[in-house]
């Protein structure tokens, strides 16, 4: 089911639900769908061209979802860009805007400012009389300017049948012993805005603050039970935690933290200053989620990221794409159906390199090592700089 239609969904089923939180206040599912009518409305009429993406651009990460969901709403396809990657859509991609007041917007396309309005709906404002009919699935559709697992801004494709089949995969599943999720990823990059929709595709909370304490004052004053974050920015968390708040965080279940191996100290840090159970995940915005475990149940594995998931093909090879043994360090390889859907890929044995070394364990756990960059090639010898 499209994102749009599950949060529709809620809406009617528990509309006084807490949909989003954020330091400004708490907007239920009822108020939600409202606060998503007002700008799908405005660009239903004047918006007449369809037939290309609208890039959303908005520092805010509340106003960045509303007018994106608004967007889909109306029968929009998006481009989801943050301020760095936004110089990187052309015009030919995207010919308009919907920015925020006071940023930097483009001469070369129209430019639509976000209207504080859109975010006045209240439990008690009326559903309007003809709100916009809802696209076939598949006839919005979402793309990313990220910069992946390459360092490089690029479009990250996100055709509309890909994301719904990835949603209900990771949203319940992902969510199911978890109310409220404190998300510190951007909702402006391809992995921070799946978070987000991921959340609310799952009838959860979603919550969100700016850097620093009120991040932690947040998931203290309204009973957060999960933090999704990268690794550096738990451990900037767990650092302030220790260092400024000392906030109880009572009801904090897990610490999830996709990305990059953490050194042993910094999963420690993390247990000791935010919670004890950490749960570490492999995601590339490419290919989405490719592996995933407590951190408990791998911690004697170095550089471990997770037990590969189900949708998940990983190989690792050599320099000639020779496939190594279970165990040998290499080139990883992989790919997912949303990899296979989102790229159209019509050859079979397309694969996504992703530009780490690791390897995988006889019983299915990936472990990476380092940047295909950082692997050193003393007289043939290929070390990782990790390792060293």
């Amino acid at each position: 089911m499209h994102i749009v239609d599950m949060i529709y969904f809620w809406a009617r089923t528990m509309p006084q639900r807490p949909a989003i939180i954020h330091p400004g206040g708490i907007v239920t599912y009822r108020a939600l769908t409202q606060q998503i009518e007002r700008p799908a409305e405005h660009f239903a009429r004047n918006i007449p061209d369809k037939s290309k993406p609208v890039t959303v651009s908005l520092a805010s990460a509340a106003k960045m979802l509303i007018a994106s969901l608004g967007l889909l709403r109306a029968g929009f396809s998006i481009i989801v860009a943050g301020k760095n990657e936004l110089a990187h859509v052309s015009a030919g991609d995207s010919n308009i805007l919907v920015y925020e007041e006071g940023q930097t917007n483009l001469v070369d396309r129209t430019n639509i400012v976000f209207d504080e309005s859109w975010l006045e709906a209240g439990a008690g404002a009326p559903q309007p009389s003809q709100p916009p009919s809802r696209p076939r699935t598949g006839d919005a559709d979402i793309f990313f300017v990220s910069a992946g697992t390459t360092g490089r801004p690029n479009r990250v494709v996100g055709m509309q049948h890909a994301f719904d089949r990835r949603i209900p995969f990771n949203g319940p599943f992902a969510f199911a012993d978890y109310d409220r999720a404190l998300l510190m990823t951007d909702p402006a990059s391809a992995d921070g805005f799946i978070r987000a929709c991921e959340v609310l595709y799952a009838g959860k909370t979603l919550c969100f603050a700016g850097p620093g304490p009120k991040m932690l004052w947040l998931a203290n004053t309204y009973d957060i039970d999960l933090i999704i974050a990268t690794p550096q920015q738990a451990l900037a968390l767990a650092e302030l935690q220790q260092k400024v708040t000392r906030y109880p965080l009572a009801t904090l279940k897990a610490t999830r933290i996709d990305g990059p191996p953490l050194s042993p100290d910094g999963i420690q840090r993390i247990k000791n200053h935010l919670c004890r159970n950490v749960i570490v995940a492999y995601s590339p915005a490419e290919t989405g989620m490719v592996a995933l475990a407590p951190h408990d149940m791998i911690a004697d594995i170095a550089n471990a990221v997770g037990f590969l998931v189900p949708e998940a093909e990983v190989e690792i090879v050599d320099a000639d794409d020779n496939v190594l043994a279970a165990g040998s360090e290499g080139f990883v390889r992989l790919r997912t159906t949303r990899f296979v859907l989102n790229f159209q890929v019509e050859d079979s044995n397309a694969w996504h390199y992703p530009g780490d070394v690791g390897h995988l364990t006889e019983d299915g756990v990936l472990c990476i090592a380092g940047r295909k960059d950082d692997v050193l090639d003393p007289g043939g010898v290929k070390l990782s700089i990790a390792d060293i």
